[in-house]
């Protein structure tokens, strides 16, 4: 069993609808509408593309 089975991944009410999940590269808990559907990153994570992207933007542009 890997460390990352152990950890919840994702946050529910009691209703069973999805409040927070933790993405998987920094760590936190983000609302679920911050993730593409199937990813385990968050979009404004950044050690995940789209943010290697802006620092690579904010690296050109100083």
């Amino acid at each position: 069993m890997t460390k990352t089975a152990l950890i919840p991944r994702v946050r529910r009410d009691r209703h069973g609808r999805a409040i927070a999940v933790r993405c998987t590269a920094c760590g936190t808990w983000r609302k679920p509408h911050r993730f593409t559907r199937n990813t385990v990153t968050c979009r404004r994570c950044p050690y995940g593309p789209v943010g290697r992207h802006l620092a690579k933007y904010a690296a050109n542009n100083r």
